[in-house]
């Protein structure tokens, strides 16, 4: 097991961000580690806690140059960049060459996991010729793409393929491709992680954990309140859930997607580690 950190490139190298990265993930996909601080020191300290590398959030302008300076920056640290994830700024009806273009980023990065959301691939997964070049990619850039399951939202109400468990381990087995567990996504759709864990575990790749709290806001109104929590400020069983992993033996990531500061991060790191007990 590895464990990794979800960190954008934003939040790495100085970028031009345009009115979606400002306005929502500035302000409603909290990533508050990395405010006024030397993100080298941030890396090192989340390594100290625990943290093998991260996954890299792509932006919507990210240069060779800002995909380089961070390439220096985790060598020089002895981090791994593990996985690359879409840019959330990718709302819908994602090209193929779009893709091609992540899997071109995550061969510069030497990155092994390729995370796409369900909701922005869209219908177009059920496309024979669609699916069959997502595996050609696969094989071309010797990566895997790990689909993650989504919450119900407006963006994927009436597609229930992306938040339904039973439609969305459907389409994984029928396509082939890998899958992000997104716990608390799950958990805001009223299902059990460590079920959804048990019966898909052959096609897990990469967790993204986090803690979440049932609210009123989450789960009839479908807002992010109360969700990527960190380990311990939800409900969710998280200790019996580290605990089935590592009785199955999950040698796949485990990426914090926590929106918190770098204690609550580091805390978190340091949980699972105590509780997982991998050697490194």
């Amino acid at each position: 097991m590895r464990l990794s950190a979800w960190v954008s490139i934003g939040d790495l190298v100085q970028q031009k961000k345009n009115f979606f990265e400002r306005f929502i993930i500035g302000r409603f996909i909290y990533q508050s580690i990395f405010n006024r601080k030397n993100p080298s020191r941030v890396l090192l300290t989340l390594k100290k806690a625990g943290v093998d590398g991260i996954e890299l959030l792509l932006s919507s302008n990210a240069s060779d140059n800002d995909l380089e300076r961070i390439n220096q920056m985790m060598q020089k640290l002895n981090m791994h960049i593990f996985s690359i994830h879409q840019p959330l700024s990718t709302l819908f009806n994602i090209k193929i060459s779009k893709i091609e273009s992540f899997c071109q980023i995550a061969k510069k990065l030497s990155a092994e996991v390729l995370v796409l959301h369900t909701n922005v691939i869209g219908d177009q997964i059920f496309n024979d010729n669609y699916a069959g070049s997502l595996k050609a990619l696969e094989t071309q850039y010797n990566i895997k793409i790990a689909i993650e399951n989504m919450p119900k939202s407006p963006l994927s109400i009436f597609k229930t393929y992306c938040w339904k468990e039973k439609e969305f381990l459907s389409l994984i087995k029928k396509t082939g491709f890998y899958i992000t567990f997104d716990i608390t996504h799950l958990a805001q759709t009223g299902k059990d992680i460590i079920s959804f864990y048990k019966n898909s575990k052959d096609h897990i790749i990469n967790i993204h954990l986090s803690d979440y709290k049932k609210h009123f806001l989450n789960t009839h109104l479908l807002l992010t309140n109360h969700t990527h929590l960190p380990l311990g400020y939800g409900n969710l069983p998280i200790k019996e859930f580290l605990q089935v992993l590592k009785k199955t033996n999950y040698n796949g990531l485990v990426t914090m997607e926590i929106n918190g500061n770098l204690k609550e991060l580091c805390q978190s790191a340091r949980f699972i580690r105590s509780h997982l007990a991998y050697a490194r």
